[in-house]
């Protein structure tokens, strides 16, 4: 049975994460508790998914102490060279031959040879190659182009018709504030105004609730109920 051959796995956010934090300041040693502070996780996954390929790649020594590697990564000018150095001394050649550039549509070729000769599965394999391909790429442009298209985008959520006693509604909106008008209206009694005595004029009340689109179904159904009690007491 053939052996497996393990290569370095580590995920692109991680990746640039990493190399965000080097160029601010070089860590002494990269421990657990530092891998922590940028991405939360436990220790034996900061171990296995960033520490270990991290040594695997030469950017930490045998101690976890950053090389020198790791301090020219860190510099736009130095990191394509850096990246190609490492995809050199990382992989054998026949690979770094067949895919010398960084060519996304080769990527299930790249898996393919990951899953031949590591003898790993689908997913390993695409991990493989996910770093291969970042290391061909070289590009620290790249990093600006994953931290906007990771940007998290608050969607308006529709929230469901909400009736009370003052037939209030809660209506989806584009924006990311959703609004609510709630009519209260109160008529002059309908017997005639007695002699002398000036007609009670007829009150209308617009009530504007700004509601966030996170609040609840259940949330908003107590806000009304709070409505409806506190304000009721205007249209009996």
């Amino acid at each position: 049975m053939a052996t497996a051959v393990t290569y370095p796995k580590i995920s692109k956010k991680l990746w640039w994460l990493l190399r965000s934090r080097f160029k601010k300041t070089i860590p002494t040693v990269v421990t657990p508790t530092f891998v922590n502070s940028l991405a939360p996780m436990t220790d034996a996954s900061a171990r296995a998914n960033v520490i270990s390929p991290l040594r695997e790649l030469g950017l930490l020594g045998e101690d976890n102490k950053p090389t020198d590697w790791a301090a020219r990564w860190r510099h736009d000018d130095e990191y394509a060279e850096v990246c190609h150095e490492i995809r050199k001394k990382t992989y054998p050649a026949e690979l770094v031959e067949a895919f010398p550039e960084p060519d996304a549509n080769q990527k299930e070729h790249i898996k393919s040879w990951f899953m031949k000769v590591g003898h790993v599965g689908d997913s390993a394999a695409r991990m493989y190659a996910d770093t291969y391909l970042l290391l061909s790429q070289a590009d620290p442009a790249k990093s600006e182009e994953k931290a906007s298209s990771t940007a998290p985008a608050r969607a308006v959520k529709s929230k469901p018709s909400i009736e009370n006693k003052t037939s209030a509604k809660v209506a989806s909106a584009p924006s990311k504030v959703i609004s609510a008008t709630e009519p209260i209206k109160q008529e002059a009694p309908e017997s005639p105004t007695p002699s002398g005595h000036r007609r009670v004029p007829a009150i209308h009340i617009d009530v504007q609730v700004h509601i966030s689109p996170d609040t609840s179904a259940e949330q908003i159904d107590r806000i009304f109920e709070s409505m409806a009690k506190h304000l009721g007491t205007y249209i009996k």
